[in-house]
């Protein structure tokens, strides 16, 4: 279809119409929140085996040497859906329903300013930005774990702005016991709403990712953690969602 559009611009030196049906670029593009979660939804659960039925996609753009990169494209009037399928096509991030709508807020803010399409590579941009542990940011050092009586107990180094501390805490599992140990040196109370992982391949060392929620006195932040160790994603994420939009590590000593 692309060797078309170039003979036919070629020989009536006018351009394609960006919607004309199946030669326009922008023919097999959704810019809309409701129909991107739509198609978001439909290639997720589609086999490449599969006979092709996504919603709003009469045909598959690939028989006519189309790519899927063309299909979404994210702008402010994108919806979570929109943004969860390019994570997922371009980064293998599969991102939960929960965290989707938090990062939409994000997504449309930096859309609306720029004015402009945004591009994948800002996108996971701001999602490293928002999400995961950066530079000046509480960062998880060394932990040790052990096993008690039916106990997890955990001994984990944070370096943070002001220097190193090291925490101790026990718990129905590592998840459990890194909570507790963050509840003594906050003096918050810390609860683990939603919580989930995957891996970025299927391979024996392949990449985790973890996602939690949590709740902080109402309040809802998320983080994200990755790492070849799912213990170590797992506490970073926690670690990410106090240290970022948690805030929670702001004031700790």
């Amino acid at each position: 279809m692309d060797e078309i559009c170039t003979v036919a611009r070629e020989c009536t030196q006018l351009p394609v119409h960006p919607r004309h049906p199946y030669a326009g670029e922008l023919v097999f593009t959704a810019f809309s929140g409701s129909h991107q979660d739509a198609i978001h939804k439909c290639l997720s659960k589609r086999d490449a085996d599969d006979a092709w039925d996504v919603a709003y996609l009469p045909i598959d753009p690939a028989d006519i040497g189309r790519t899927y990169q063309e299909v979404i494209r994210i702008n402010s009037q994108s919806g979570k859906g929109g943004v969860a399928h390019v994570l997922r096509r371009d980064y293998g991030l599969e991102l939960p329903r929960w965290l989707q709508v938090d990062f939409s807020t994000a997504v449309q803010g930096l859309a609306e300013d720029s004015e402009a399409e945004v591009s994948s590579d800002d996108i996971f941009t701001l999602f490293s930005e928002t999400y995961l542990s950066t530079a000046d940011r509480w960062q998880l050092g060394n932990y040790q774990l052990s096993r008690r009586d039916e106990s997890d107990g955990l001994e984990v180094t944070l370096h943070g702005p002001q220097g190193e501390v090291t925490l101790t805490g026990q718990g129905n599992g590592v998840v459990d016991a890194f909570v507790q140990a963050m509840e003594t040196f906050t003096g918050r109370h810390i609860v683990v709403v939603e919580y989930s992982e995957h891996t970025l391949g299927q391979s024996a060392d392949a990449e985790a990712v973890c996602y939690v929620q949590l709740n902080i006195d109402g309040e809802r932040p998320c983080g994200v953690g990755r790492s070849h160790d799912i213990v170590q994603a797992s506490l970073a994420a926690i670690l990410s969602a106090l240290d970022g939009r948690g805030q929670v590590l702001a004031n700790a000593a």
